[in-house]
């Protein structure tokens, strides 16, 4: 008999792939696989106030250690493992495997789309990391609202980028949307 569910065992044998810099990681499954832990919440949000304060005033010491405490409740927190990248760079180190983290679950995220549309929507694990996913692009969060097509839900965000211009992004969240 199996000491953990298959579900539980799937997600930490992906995780330590990941955490190997193991190529052949499957960034979508490793997802999929952390939304079947006990306790998932699509609508739970971390604080991550103390972390992005501690890197704005380049309170590196303190950064580091608010973004690891971060990834010990959720390892797949973007911001997280790119405030450990920029102060692994800092000190002179590549910073492989927050890269490596980094570029995995972006292209899981996307999964070869844009996000203009519902079409092409973005899949989000949840409410944190659409903001992530704005914030590490250099878009200010202007609004959100849902969308519904068929039986599918997604959130539409308007966001602003750096040039001024507003346009909207479109991340799938039928799979959490309304369960609390």
């Amino acid at each position: 008999m199996l000491s953990c569910p298959l579900w539980a065992q799937d997600y930490a044998t992906l995780l330590q792939q990941a955490k190997r810099c193991d190529p052949a990681t499957d960034f979508t499954a490793l997802r999929q696989a952390y939304t079947r832990l006990p306790g998932y919440n699509g609508y739970d949000t971390v604080d991550l106030a103390p972390m992005l304060k501690a890197l704005a005033a380049s309170d590196w010491e303190n950064a580091e250690k608010q973004a690891r405490q971060v990834l010990i409740s959720n390892y797949l927190q973007l911001d997280a493992h790119y405030v450990l990248l920029l102060i692994s760079r800092r000190k002179g180190q590549k910073g492989e495997l927050h890269d490596f983290m980094l570029r995995g679950l972006s292209s899981a995220i996307r999964a070869q789309h844009d996000g203009s549309s519902p079409e092409q929507s973005w899949n989000a694990l949840n409410v944190a990391e659409e903001y992530s996913v704005c914030r590490l692009a250099g878009w200010k969060w202007q609004s959100q609202g849902t969308v519904s097509q068929g039986a599918r839900q997604f959130d539409r965000v308007m966001v602003v980028n750096a040039e001024g211009n507003n346009f909207p992004i479109y991340f799938d969240i039928t799979g959490w949307f309304g369960k609390l």
